[in-house]
């Protein structure tokens, strides 16, 4: 990942997606093969990351639960940890539907392969944004086009393993310790700004089930953290589970109308 991968962006940004957007990239999962490995990357910390990486890419489908809590601070003079929760639908290689909720989210989005469909639940108003026709493309043109960055969105691309191997300078293995309630190889990954730490099932699905971010640039070295506490793989999805229905009374509005709403309900915490 970038060192800019996981910065929670000003609300009026962020509120714009739910499901998180990525570093621009070009890596194909044949391309992993040869991206060069860091010499400051233990062979056991790549290995490890390389073999989940490729459970993922293989994965056609799938869905995730994840509980988030992060750093933030108010009016320059105090910080807070705040929580979401991102729960996510996918199928490769151009379909997804999410929803989060909690202390600063209350948004769902739908993209059906043409359209990405933004859902402010508390504004009770939605945005469509015409798209590309693949995910990593959706999350490429979010990046470019808004400048969006936020965590989780490495592990949705075709290949996750460049994803997240982009700008790393060192990686460690540290041993087996628990995340999710079961035991995983836990890696450290540092780069400039950055130090990032992932959690991987030691069984015989090598999900990745805990991912923490440390901002060391960034004044008390605030964090974010996410618990992947549910995974379903392979799921079976209904036709319709990625098409938008709007809401009773739900008003079509701009994007920029969508993103002034969310930066101003942001100010009530």
């Amino acid at each position: 990942m970038r060192s800019k991968t996981g910065r929670f962006v000003s609300p009026a940004v962020a509120a714009l997606v739910v499901v998180a957007a990525a570093p621009i990239h070009a890596q194909t999962t044949a391309g992993s093969k040869a991206l060069a490995v860091p010499a400051g990357v233990e062979a056991r910390a790549d290995e490890t990351l390389r073999r989940m990486a490729a459970f993922l890419a293989q994965a056609k489908a799938f869905q995730l639960e994840a509980e988030e809590t992060f750093d933030v601070e108010f009016a320059h003079a105090y910080r807070v940890q705040l929580a979401n929760v991102r729960t996510l639908s996918l199928e490769r290689p151009s379909r997804f539907a999410a929803v989060a909720t909690g202390d600063t989210l209350h948004r769902a989005s739908w993209y059906d392969g043409k359209s990405l469909t933004v859902l402010n639940r508390k504004l009770n108003a939605y945005a469509v944004l015409d798209m590309p026709g693949t995910i990593d493309a959706v999350l490429d043109k979010i990046a470019a086009d808004y400048g969006v960055v936020l965590p989780l969105s490495d592990l949705l691309y075709a290949d996750p393993y460049a994803a997240l191997m982009d700008g790393v300078l060192y990686g460690k293995y540290l041993g087996v310790h628990q995340a999710a309630g079961v035991p995983c190889h836990h890696l450290t990954f540092g780069q400039d700004g950055i130090e990032w730490q992932i959690w991987i099932d030691t069984g015989a699905q090598p999900l990745p089930r805990k991912l923490a971010i440390a901002y060391w640039e960034d004044s008390g070295v605030p964090q974010y953290q996410a618990v992947l506490r549910r995974w379903s793989l392979d799921v079976k999805n209904a036709p319709d589970h990625f098409v938008f229905k709007a809401p009773a009374g739900a008003r079509k509005v701009e994007l920029a109308e969508l993103a002034a709403g969310a930066a101003g309900a942001s100010t009530e915490h």
